[in-house]
This record gives C-alpha cells, structure tokens and sequence, in this order.
C-alpha cells in the first residue's frame, strides 16, 4: 500500500533526520545558526515584555492614554506579521535587528493586556490600605500591584513565547543569512526534507525550552511575592 511505502525524500525516517542534524552540525555551522536564533528570541521576548509592561501600568494611571493609543496598537496586532516582516526589513536591513523588532511586537500584546487585567482587578481593599499607610505609587506597584498581576502577566508571557518563536522564523524566512529559519529556507529551496524536519524539530524544542523558561520563573516570581 502507498501510505506505508512513502519514498525516502518525501518523508525520511528518524535517521535519515538525525544524520542530516549531524551533518549540520559538522558542516554547517548549526550550533551558531541556532544561538543567533535564541539571541533574537531572547532579546525581542525581553522588549516586548518590558514595553507591555511600562504599557499597561501607564494606560491603568492615566486611562486617556489608552483610549488614545489602543487604535494604534490593535492596527499593528491585526496586521499580518510576514506583511510587516519585509518592512522591517527594508528599513533595518539583514541583522538581528528585524527579527527583534518584529519578535517584540508579537510580544508587546499578550503581555500588556495580562498586565493590564490584573492591575485592573486588584482588590481595592489592598488600594485604600496603601492609601492609608501613604505609599508612593513605586511601592505600591511592588508590595500590592505587581504580586496581584503575576498570574494573568504570567498568562499573558506563556502564550508569547510560542508567538516570538513563529515570528522569529517568519522574520528568518523573508530574509536572513544566518539562523535555524534561514536553514529551513534553504532545505526548502533544495527539497532537502530531512533538513526541513530537522529544523521544524529544533524549533519545537526551542519553543519548548521557553515556555518552560516562562513557567519556571512564574512559579519563582510567585514564590517570592507570596512572602512579601
């Protein structure tokens, strides 16, 4: 039967795939294709939690600013990234620098709108407490804001971390030189299947890696304010 005689080149076998890894590995320099990956991942995921962040703690303080800001920011969340990719592109160039930008973009949402639910629902005993004890706005976003916050900013960084994997790929496949996305172009471009799932599995393992990153420092994060 056809489904179990699928040819080589169209589905290889785990070891065809492997061996095409250790190829890699040998010839192709994929240990450094996969840390430039990482580096951009890692420092797009930094930005965009940072700037969701800042973000929603200043649309909670000054409300004017949302209702300013949200049209603009729906409009670059409802664009399609691999449209927005070859922008960055052009006016960034090849480097790292793109794939940062759109990384922290895709980031940007998810993280802000978890920070925002949960500087929204703090309880407002624990508000008029730190009214009554004269709190600056630093140390009631420490003791009383922040800690509240954790689970839904949390929520908001688990699902961005699979979103920073899929546009750092997308930002690799418009175009790159270097990085796990540009070896899946170039498997792609060659009908090198085996490099083709080789890659897809180095993705998914890395974007495992994060969201095990993620939870473990929500369970540390939480951990730690729970005794504050």
């Amino acid at each position: 039967m056809f489904l179990f005689d699928v040819p080589e080149y169209l589905l290889p076998g785990p070891g065809t795939v492997f061996d095409r890894l250790g190829f890699l590995y040998a010839n192709a320099g994929l240990l450094g294709h996969v840390q430039v990956t990482l580096v951009e991942i890692f420092w797009g995921f930094v930005f965009g939690l940072l700037a969701g962040v800042v973000c929603a703690v200043i649309f909670a303080r000054i409300p004017v600013t949302e209702r300013l800001a949200t049209p603009l920011i729906l409009l670059l969340q409802t664009a399609p990234k691999i449209a927005i990719a070859p922008l960055l592109l052009l006016w960034l160039g090849l480097g790292p620098a793109p794939k940062i930008v759109l990384i922290a973009i895709v980031t940007f949402f998810p993280v802000m709108t978890g920070m925002l639910s949960g500087l929204r629902f703090v309880n407002k005993s624990f508000l008029d407490l730190a009214q009554v004890l004269k709190l600056t706005a630093w140390q009631r976003f420490v003791h009383i804001e922040l800690p509240a916050s954790l689970p839904t900013l949390f929520a908001g960084a688990t699902v961005a971390t699979t979103l920073a994997m899929t546009a750092a790929v997308i930002g690799e496949l418009m175009g790159s030189n270097e990085g796990m996305g540009y070896l899946l172009s170039m498997g792609q471009e060659n009908a090198d299947t085996a490099t083709v799932i080789g890659m897809v599995l180095l993705l998914s393992l890395t974007g495992w890696l994060f969201y095990e990153v993620a939870e473990y420092l929500r369970r540390r994060m939480e951990a730690r304010f729970s005794d504050v």
